[in-house]
């Protein structure tokens, strides 16, 4: 199975907005997400203080900046 990162924080709405998005289209494509809060991941925080929600998988280059829609998530997820 492989794995997609959430990158998000506590008390984010766009986050939570993104994650209720992104979690059927994991599940449809047999992907486990694993949820990172920023705030407890230094080089998390630096690389997207000021974009998260942001979703990025290894069989892809590049990540998945908001605003992204389900369409958006089906191209980029494998």
């Amino acid at each position: 199975m492989s794995l997609v990162r959430f990158y998000t924080t506590s008390g984010c709405h766009l986050c939570d907005q993104a994650l209720a998005l992104l979690d059927p289209v994991a599940r449809r494509r047999g992907l486990r997400i694993e949820c990172i809060d920023i705030m407890d991941d230094p080089a998390a925080e630096a690389a997207y203080a000021t974009a998260i929600p942001v979703v990025a998988c290894d069989a892809r280059e590049g990540v998945l900046r908001w605003p992204f829609d389900t369409a958006s998530l089906y191209r980029y997820l494998p």
